[in-house]
């Protein structure tokens, strides 16, 4: 059973009848992605049901994913399953920010569960190379950008109220979600039921080593598939829960593969190879100092954006572009090629086993 199943199955009980769970989690965490700006208000006076604003969503769009982004389409996917289901259709929208620029992207939501309880969800990258970017700069710089408006943003709507806070995302909104509730004031972080990070990196490792992480152990639930990628990236608890998917190692970051028992994630024992990608990237992070890591960032953006890719898109447009990236990289100093090199060593011996196994 994967999530859309779980939809069917469940989508007639309410919250009280059936409390609120990590797959609910997970199907939040992919409507984050959509950009309800232009629907649903930036304040927490004017709210909106899920259904109504759906319906605008998909009126307004013409019931087209416009956006060549997997995890967009997905969530529009799910979008019209749960529209009008009793378990979701009320809930209620407002909080909406979306910002985007050549530094940062950030886009986070606000689901009101019920009066006492809300979700926070936090969209994870989009189409623009900035937030792929700003993804690479947490090896070396904390907090990013998008940290710093995700931790403003609870500060601001969260200050003055009661309410008992989820907060939760999918790729970076999982990271961004993490270091909200790291960083948040006190009397809200003590509201916090749960942090949820649906294949999420991990941070840097003296972040790790923070009085407020340890203490959130047993609110933090880190969901990765079995053969994650994304989710083993940066310094990671050994401790996650490690789910099936019914697609292969690339293509298991889809929510939507994720494999379901009841209303809970069916577990499967970590793949070796993602074991092996966790140790190998690790090395390298252990092997440059943050300044080296800054340095291969900023090249590397620099290329992207010398050559005109502003979004992924662009790439599929031109594959010269492609081509023309890979030219300029010729030109980077010798401690960035050095750099490049050894990532590419990881990412053959990860083919190679990949392909025994």
């Amino acid at each position: 059973m994967n999530i859309i199943d779980y939809i069917k199955k469940y989508g007639d009980y309410s919250f009280k009848e059936k409390s609120f769970n990590e797959v609910d989690n997970a199907i939040l965490s992919l409507l984050s992605y959509i950009n309800f700006s232009n629907i649903v208000s930036n304040n927490n006076r004017n709210k909106i049901r899920l259904e109504d604003a759906a319906l605008d969503f998909l009126t307004i769009n013409g019931n087209v994913v416009i956006e060549d982004v997997p995890a967009v389409k997905e969530a529009i996917k799910v979008l019209k399953e749960i529209k009008s289901t009793k378990r979701y259709r009320d809930i209620l929208l407002y909080n909406c920010k979306y910002i985007s620029s050549d530094e940062s992207q950030f886009s986070c939501i606000t689901f009101e569960l019920n009066k006492k309880v809300v979700y926070v969800g936090f969209g994870g990258t989009d189409k623009l190379i900035s937030g792929w970017i700003e993804d690479a700069k947490m090896s070396y710089e904390f907090p990013v950008t998008a940290h710093i408006n995700a931790i403003k943003y609870l500060n601001r709507y969260f200050m003055f109220n009661r309410k008992k806070i989820i907060l939760g995302g999918h790729s970076k909104g999982g990271n961004i979600a993490l270091v909200a509730a790291l960083k948040c004031r006190k009397n809200i972080y003590k509201r916090i039921i749960n942090v949820y990070s649906n294949d999420g990196q991990g941070l840097r490792k003296e972040d790790m080593n923070s009085p407020r992480y340890q203490d959130l152990d047993s609110k933090y639930v880190h969901i990765c598939p079995y053969n994650s990628i994304v989710g083993m990236l940066l310094y990671q608890d050994t401790f996650f829960i490690s789910v099936e998917s019914d697609k292969p190692v690339g293509f298991s970051h889809d929510v939507l593969s994720w494999q379901i028992d009841d209303d809970h994630f069916k577990t499967k024992e970590v793949s070796k190879f993602s074991k092996i990608l966790n140790e190998g990237f690790t090395k390298w992070l252990d092997n440059y100092n943050y300044e080296e890591k800054r340095e291969f960032v900023e090249s590397v953006g620099k290329l992207l954006s010398d050559n005109g890719i502003v979004t992924l898109i662009d790439f599929k447009k031109n594959l010269k572009l492609v081509f023309e990236v890979a030219k300029s990289a010729k030109t980077m100093n010798p401690k960035v090629k050095e750099m490049t090199a050894e990532l590419l060593k990881i990412i053959v011996s990860l083919n190679i086993e990949n392909r025994f196994m």
